[in-house]
């Protein structure tokens, strides 16, 4: 069937559709049709018709997304077959479509009607898995999860996001990673249990296909929802994903799906080490020491760094890790030699690549026993200090404050000041808010210190705006843009800090 033939006839079928409102089986019978038509060209063409759709023909089907809002549940399930055929039929093409269509979808699926709910989250998952979902399609999924108070169409989404990561994870770029990254974050805090099931599901999906940034978004979430993603990376906690899950409802086989990017190979093993031969051996410089508590994705096991550096007779740096659990290849040796000791089948070295550290052997030092000290910062670094010389007076004026006079409104006498050995140190929680607000206040200075600049600068160009060359104007935009450049950085660094803080503020 050539493209004319087809947009003749599918003109044809939806007249019959326009013309026959009040008459259900007319319009079931020209849905009917539909189907039969891309089935057709599907199977002429070898399984795909996208050569023979164009953006005419998809404004010629648009009166389908209406349909999907019909009060007949017989007439929303043939669309939605209708829509899972031409998916089948056209693929990718279908993509502009798929993007106009998909918030009448993901709408009803949140209606009172169960019934056509249920055939629209079923057409959902079938159109994610055989049309790429990127860009705005995808951008359209997330806006909706963190936006929608109706569990149902967050629990739809969260389904359509994991998918949609499970079958287009190598064709996703930056910003559709960051997208689903938005839409993990906001699964695991859903107030809604069986939405927080399907977003345990999405998180190993992602963990294994973006494991850095899985590790990262981990160590920002709650103290709580951390140690559930722990257990379930160790197996010690299997989630059941929930009932909207269609992976065994589909009405179309698994051969009909494109197939998953395959994923790459795991490391050999050679003598009980981990051998990845075309791993950068220099990434991990200096980033590991003995007490960091780190994790390897790739095997889901915790433990902590007992050894990084050279083994002999292997080429490049390792690491070698103490598990917490027996899941290890040695006792920390290789060829007879040991480089740590620990219980037989506790130790496993691997490259730094594989490991990513949870928490830093100095944080879990401070938490255990922290004592005020300017040297001893988790999240502020001396040299920060030392090179900020208004922050420096402020501590100094604050610690002043602080101090106190000998029997000045205190009721003691210098005497009983003198006799007192015992001094109570401040509590953690105390000790992180002192930090928080001095880092606060460092980055309030920085701003001031560039918007200073920032007025100084645009009250020299507005003087001499009248003999100002196009030159000199590109200068000074170029100025304003590494102004505000500037800022986003400081901006983002401030935010880290923070982050670190409720962190700590959380374990205190």
């Amino acid at each position: 069937m050539c493209q004319d033939a087809l947009a003749a006839a599918l003109a044809s079928h939806m007249e019959r559709i326009a013309r026959n409102g009040d008459n259900w089986v007319e319009r079931m019978h020209a849905l009917s049709d539909i189907r039969q038509s891309f089935e057709a060209i599907a199977d002429a063409d070898g399984g795909d018709a996208s050569a023979l759709v164009d953006a005419a023909l998809w404004r010629a089907l648009k009166p389908l997304k209406a349909m999907l809002q019909d009060l007949r549940s017989q007439i929303v399930k043939e669309v939605c077959v209708v829509l899972t055929t031409m998916a089948r039929a056209t693929k990718d093409a279908m993509a502009p479509f798929l993007r106009d269509v998909l918030p009448t979808l993901v709408e009803v699926r949140g209606s009172g009607n169960k019934v056509c709910g249920s055939y629209c989250a079923e057409c959902i998952d079938a159109l994610v898995a055989l049309v790429v979902v990127r860009g705005a399609t995808l951008r359209l999924l997330v806006d909706t999860l963190v936006e929608s108070k109706n569990k149902l169409i967050r629990l739809s989404c969260i389904s359509a996001s994991r998918l949609s990561l499970l079958t287009w994870s190598a064709v996703l770029d930056k910003t559709d990673v960051q997208q689903l990254e938005r839409a993990l974050k906001a699964a695991l805090n859903d107030p809604s249990s069986t939405c927080r099931t399907q977003a345990y599901e999405f998180f190993v999906a992602f963990q294994q296909a973006f494991p850095k940034r899985a590790a990262v978004l981990m160590s920002v979430m709650d103290y709580k929802i951390q140690r559930r993603l722990e257990s379930l990376l160790t197996g010690d906690m299997t989630p059941t994903l929930a009932a909207s899950s269609s992976a065994a409802r589909l009405s179309f086989s698994s051969a009909d799906l494109p197939p998953t990017p395959a994923r790459r190979a795991g490391p050999r093993t050679i003598d009980s080490v981990s051998v990845d031969e075309n791993a950068d051996t220099a990434t991990g410089a200096d980033k590991y020491h003995p007490g960091d508590r780190v994790c390897i994705p790739e095997k889901e096991i915790f433990g902590f760094v007992r050894f990084f550096g050279d083994i002999e007779g292997v080429k490049g740096v390792w690491v070698g890790v103490e598990l917490d659990e027996p899941k290890g290849k040695n006792d920390g040796s290789v060829k007879g030699r040991y480089y740590f000791r620990c219980k037989p089948n506790h130790g496993v070295f691997a490259r730094p690549a594989q490991v990513y550290v949870t928490q830093a052997a100095d944080r879990r030092a401070d938490q255990a026993d922290w004592k005020p000290s300017k040297a001893d910062d988790s999240f502020m670094t001396q040299d920060d200090l030392d090179n900020d010389d208004a922050v420096e007076d402020a501590l100094e004026l604050e610690l002043s404050g602080l101090q106190l006079s000998p029997g000045a409104d205190t009721g003691i006498s210098p005497t009983e000041m003198g006799s007192i050995d015992v001094v109570q140190e401040p509590s953690a929680l105390s000790n992180v808010l002192h930090r928080a607000s001095l880092e606060h206040r460092k980055y309030l200075y920085g701003l001031l210190g560039l918007v200073r600049d920032e007025l100084l600068e645009h009250q020299k160009f507005e003087s001499n705006a009248a003999v100002t060359s196009s030159v000199d104007a590109v200068q000074y935009f170029q100025q304003l843009q590494n102004a505000a450049q500037q800022k986003i950085v400081a901006s983002d660094h401030f935010i880290q800090k923070i982050i670190q803080a409720q962190q700590a503020a959380r374990e205190s």
